[in-house]
């Protein structure tokens, strides 16, 4: 078990060099970042299961908790977004039908002449 514990502390310098160096410097809500956290925290959770690291457990429940806040928000945006984009479509499907029934009521329409124009008069010669 002990080396199991060494193995797994070596294995997380470079993981969370890579995490302190570049990907902290990213967005919060960064693609990439996301992923990599989610990483971690699996790692993490392992090593707590495995190795009944309560550090690691630790680790995995804050990086979880911070990261959840994130993916919340942006799923809420998502599902606002989409929204948005579902009113407008049913609003131009509901503009282009009000203007095909328009076009047919026009086509239907019969032709009054308010004012006589006088050609529609059969000539006599």
């Amino acid at each position: 078990m002990a080396l199991l514990r060494l193995n797994y502390g070596i294995a997380q310098f470079p993981l969370q060099l890579i995490e302190d160096v570049g990907i902290s410097r990213l967005d919060e809500r960064a693609p990439l970042r996301l992923a990599y956290e989610n990483v971690l925290v699996t790692v993490d959770r392992a090593a707590a299961r495995l190795l009944d690291d309560e550090s690691a457990a630790a680790r995995a429940g804050a990086l979880h908790q911070r990261t959840a806040v994130v993916r919340f928000t942006l799923a809420l945006q998502q599902r606002r977004e989409r929204q948005r984009q579902e009113a407008e479509r049913v609003a131009r499907t509901a503009r282009m039908d009000e203007w095909v029934r328009h076009r047919e009521r026009l086509r239907d329409a019969q032709v009054v002449y308010l004012v006589d124009r006088g050609d529609d008069r059969p000539t006599t010669k």
